[in-house]
């Protein structure tokens, strides 16, 4: 909870930075933001000090006596706006503020009627202020930053850069070693030899555009002090590095960077543009990360740049950096926003909002729509192959056999589609789904039914959701203006729940979460012996009772895992099926291919129970990957009494914990009774809804979405209390 905060305001003296304030804030920094290096206390005195504005002001929140939030304000205001303090020599803004703190008592504190608060440069990774609660929030892109994850080594990473990048780096290597000659990279840590370097890297960019421009760093000018005194500090923790490349006397680039906590920094970068035609920066940029692999594998580098298409292919992961607008009342911004996406969309039907359409613009990324699993490219396999290692039902195998079994005789009123979304060639994220006629009209939702138990897009482990705008904007285009857009059944605390909410928020949508049904499950620790014992006295004794009865009367267990017996197999249990309780399956083609999929990938246990020559129950189980799914149950109702289906179960389990050796069981779809006696553990799917405002049926939807829930809140508000009974 963040009510209790004690905000308060501090003038700051520029000359003396942070002050007696420094000690708290690096703690806060260690605390909420990892140990940052550019919210380094280090950092910010000198930035203060350099850049600092008489009359900035530091705020701080406490509770209890301990900081949980600070932040440098800009002295100048407007009209009850104030912003946070930004020198442009810093990419981020120096803000230490937690994601999800309540910023109410922080416009009481400000001095006039402060109504609006502009939160510079907030970098999402490090304290996320686009959803902040009590208080309405904008956000604007500002900057398209990018870095490079030094996992798995360099040769592994730069194996996966596009092939053009790869081709063009060899061929300016070669040019510059056959017309320049041999290069070296020097690698300056020593604090002394910081200004020299410093002074170095100043002439090498005056003498190029920035120069020119008089934007370049100079050994006489705040800015070169600034650098000098940052990278000598530093240096003296062992935290600064600059790189320089040169062709014996001749300094051809350089680069600035900060590491610390397992993150590279870069800070700043230059070359000499008389061997322009060589990119001495990107063969620079090359020897670095050569370097940095070796020097701090498994670390991030940070580039806090725009980046354009072409530095972005270096990257394994970008983000938006965003002006973060919070505003004191509610009305006004919501109002405003409201009318100004119904004006574009009715206007305008056809572009995107316009933060939207710089984000999509700028990203670089690519969508391609295939409308069968057959069509997909290898790379699109894989990366689907990686997610079935949680669930088979993420799989490229599992989503053929519904679109061949059920979606295939829909298409008239249903419309397949899988989304690739690509960036330089890499694939980001697989969304696999189907256009439809719904309760709102034209719907959009996951390619699931009521046959899938999980479902989930397929992402890149580094992408962001900002990434995955290019893809929302291809579904609402294909959709062709969908009133809602439903994904269901999915993991609520998944990171692609997180992720794909977040996207279709940032595209313009109003998006919902709610409850599909619960999931029983068993997290295997023991054999199948130590297991039965933890298991009810009645399960128990059935098992033990029945088991003898079974076989006395000629029953029989098998488990078929395929081969010659597969189809014998497939017969009995439709067999059994026909004779149960259950309604006939609507797409009868579905169960079949699901199992000798299953049988062709070496995961089907499929449990029959005979008497004689009759089966009398069957269940299909899906083993892989360490999980044993219980997918299908069915038992013929004239033997109930003998529960074949119980020692079915039993026998399963056993196969599943002691041979299988399996880490979860789970018990898919639903709160049947029965699974409790099996399970121990409960979990709950959620979907997602989002309605698209800009249509008339969206905002039917959104309308009905606000009864329900003022319904809801209704039902759960608690009676008053009348201690007087005649009152």
């Amino acid at each position: 909870m963040n009510s209790g905060l004690d905000w308060r305001l501090h003038p700051l003296a520029p000359s003396q930075g942070l002050g007696p304030h420094r000690e708290a804030w690096d703690d806060l920094n260690r605390r909420v933001m990892g140990g940052h290096s550019m919210l380094d206390g280090l950092f910010v005195d000198a930035l203060l000090r350099h850049f600092g504005d008489d009359g900035a002001l530091l705020a701080t929140a406490g509770r209890d006596g301990e900081p949980v939030a600070m932040l440098l304000l800009s002295p100048r205001t407007r009209l009850g706006i104030w912003s946070s303090l930004l020198p442009s020599q810093t990419q981020i803004g120096p803000s230490l503020i937690p994601a999800g703190l309540d910023l109410s008592g922080l416009f009481a504190a400000l001095p006039g009627h402060a109504g609006e608060l502009d939160l510079l440069c907030n970098d999402p990774r490090f304290g996320d202020l686009r959803e902040l609660p009590a208080k309405p929030v904008k956000a604007l892109p500002h900057a398209l930053t990018m870095n490079i994850n030094l996992r798995d080594g360099f040769d592994d990473y730069w194996a996966q850069r596009p092939r053009k990048l790869i081709q063009n780096m060899r061929r300016y290597q070669r040019r510059l070693q056959s017309e320049v000659g041999a290069q070296r990279l020097d690698v300056i840590t020593d604090a002394e030899a910081m200004p020299a370097a410093v002074a170095r890297y100043a002439a090498l960019e005056s003498s190029g555009w920035k120069g020119r421009e008089g934007t370049a760093i100079s050994s006489d000018c705040a800015q070169g002090r600034f650098y000098v005194e940052v990278m000598r500090e530093f240096a003296m923790r062992g935290e600064a590095l600059v790189y320089e490349l040169r062709a014996g006397d001749t300094l051809l680039a350089s680069r600035m960077l900060l590491l610390r906590n397992g993150m590279a920094v870069m800070l700043k970068t230059t070359f000499d543009e008389q061997f322009e035609r060589y990119a001495p920066g990107r063969i620079l940029l090359l020897r670095t990360l050569e370097d940095l692999f070796t020097r701090a594998p498994g670390s991030i580098i940070e580039f806090y740049t725009n980046a354009d298409s072409d530095l972005l292919a270096w990257s394994t992961s970008q983000r938006w950096i965003n002006h973060v607008s919070v505003y004191r009342y509610r009305v006004l911004p919501a109002a405003y926003g409201l009318l100004r996406r119904t004006a574009r969309g009715w206007l305008r039907r056809s572009k995107p909002p316009m933060d939207t359409e710089i984000m999509v613009n700028r990203s670089g990324a690519s969508v391609d729509t295939y409308v069968h699993v057959h069509e997909l490219p290898a790379d699109v396999i894989a990366l689907m192959n990686q997610a079935e290692q949680r669930h088979v039902e993420f799989g490229a195998d599992w989503h053929a056999n519904l679109m061949d079994s059920v979606y295939a005789h829909e298409r008239r009123t249903h419309e397949v589609r899988i989304h690739v979304l690509r960036r330089q060639g890499r694939v980001l994220a697989v969304l696999p789904i189907v256009a439809q006629t719904g309760a709102l009209g034209r719907e959009v939702s996951a390619l699931s039914n009521f046959y899938t138990a999980i479902y989930a897009p397929v992402l890149d482990p580094d992408i962001e959701a900002e990434d995955l705008l290019p893809l929302t904007r291809v579904l609402r285009r294909g959709g062709a203006r969908a009133a809602a857009y439903r994904f269901s059944p999915m993991d609520p605390t998944s990171r692609e729940f997180a992720l794909l909410k977040r996207a279709l928020t940032l595209a313009g949508l109003n998006t919902y979460t709610y409850f599909a049904f619960g999931n029983w499950y068993e997290p295997v620790r023991q054999s199948w012996a130590d297991y039965l014992k933890e298991r009810s006295g009645q399960v128990r004794s059935t098992i033990k009772r029945n088991s003898k009865k079974f076989a006395a009367e000629g029953g029989r267990l098998e488990i078929v895992r395929g081969g010659d017996e597969l189809e014998a197999g497939l017969a009995a249990y439709q067999a059994v099926y026909a004779q149960s309780w259950k309604v006939p399956e609507p797409y009868p083609d579905f169960v079949p291919g699901l199992i000798r999929l299953c049988a062709r990938r070496g995961w089907l246990r499929l449990g029959l129970a005979w008497l004689g020559d009759k089966p009398v129950a069957a269940q299909i189980w899906i083993v892989a990957h360490g999980r044993a799914d219980i997918y299908k149950l069915a038992y013929d109702e004239a033997h109930k009494a003998l529960a074949p289906g119980t020692l079915l179960t039993a026998l399963l389990m056993e196969q599943a914990i002691d041979v299988d050796r399996v880490h979860e069981i789970d018990y898919m779809i639903g709160d049947d009774a029965y699974k409790a006696t099996w399970m121990s553990q409960r979990r709950e799917r959620f979907g997602l809804v989002a309605y698209d405002p800009l249509t008339l049926r969206g905002l039917l939807g959104l309308a009905r979405q606000a009864v329900g829930e003022a319904w809801r809140w209704l039902r759960q508000k608690p009676v008053p209390r009348h201690d007087n009974p005649a009152a």
